[in-house]
């Protein structure tokens, strides 16, 4: 090899060399790497748009809601889609809006169960505003607001001549059939706590009443939901069927509102919000309004030590 081709040999390695290390530096100075060499992201780099930085630029708030009556009760016959839905859980929503300054305005989602999840990841709504069961699989998901109410599990359907039970361990004998609505929180606590009745789990759908509806057609003898589900069907079959431990259900779960887990800031929101509206009295005059079907925690307030009876 000439001398001539080792030098420019020399040089197109150099180049190379001197090539690789800008590109190297170039990218070091667009990231910024942590004592535990976790890459971060770069300081130019623009953090996706929360919830509430959302609500706040386009003055909308987006809110989903399935239908689980008094607190979401949707009219099929109602096209617009902002006037579809009303209940407690709606007035409770509308009440927080009307307060905010400015007042954003509200786009009702109706949703899909099936589907909720990959609704609410693919942001078609911010907040779903159902009384919404709190269990641990949802709570390690989602962000779940301040509970606004307790609702009963366990409650029953018999028929109105059934006279056999008292409490609910009087179900845990062979030879009953008991349905259920598969999916729901009172089922899972069934299997728990009743190993010798048949328990026929039904597919339900849209339909939290058709296991209920076995106990009319005589092919169970007991069928088991939450106070609210049970309630509604005892009275629309006042004839037929009787409810049972509607008052002293033998197990309880909280509920409240849900938003995704990134957006802490409008579950904050929410929360601050449910707290004023439960103090300043507002959550009883929508409770008296809607007859709602859950349990509520007594604030109890204790005077301070500088507050004396003037009559005293």
């Amino acid at each position: 090899m000439t001398l001539k081709n080792r030098v420019r040999d020399k040089k197109n390695v150099i180049n190379y060399i001197s090539l690789v290390l800008a590109a190297a530096a170039f990218l070091l100075s667009a990231l910024r790497i942590d004592s535990s060499n976790v890459v971060l992201s770069g300081e130019n780099e623009i953090a996706p748009e929360t919830a509430m930085q959302r609500i706040m630029r386009t003055g909308v708030i987006r809110v989903g809601y399935g239908g689980f009556p008094p607190y979401t009760i949707v009219n099929p016959n109602e096209k617009d889609e902002n006037k579809r839905v009303s209940g407690f859980a709606v007035d409770m929503i509308n009440e927080i809006v009307n307060r905010m300054e400015p007042k954003p305005k509200i786009e009702w989602y109706n949703l899909n169960w099936s589907t909720f999840r990959a609704d609410m990841m693919a942001k078609r709504f911010d907040i779903l505003a159902d009384a919404t069961y709190k269990v641990v699989p949802k709570a390690f998901e989602f962000n779940m607001s301040r509970t606004f109410s307790y609702f009963g599990l366990g409650a029953a359907i018999v028929r109105k001549d059934d006279n056999r039970f008292t409490e609910f361990s009087d179900l845990n004998q062979k030879g009953l059939v008991i349905t259920l609505a598969q999916g729901y929180i009172t089922t899972e606590y069934a299997k728990s706590h009743l190993e010798l009745p048949e328990l026929k789990v039904l597919p339900v759908g849209d339909d939290a009443f058709s296991p209920m509806n076995e106990v009319i057609l005589g092919r169970a003898d007991i069928a088991l939901n939450d106070v609210p589900t049970v309630l509604q069907f005892a009275r629309a079959h006042s004839d037929k069927v009787k409810a049972l431990w509607v008052n002293k259900p033998p197990a309880s779960v909280a509920a409240g509102f849900t938003t995704r887990r990134e957006d802490w800031e409008l579950n904050e929101f929410i929360n601050t919000s449910i707290e004023i509206l439960q103090v300043d009295g507002t959550m009883a005059l929508i409770d008296k309004k809607w007859n709602a079907l859950g349990y509520y925690q007594e604030l109890r307030l204790v005077p301070g030590s500088g507050i004396v009876d003037i009559h005293r």
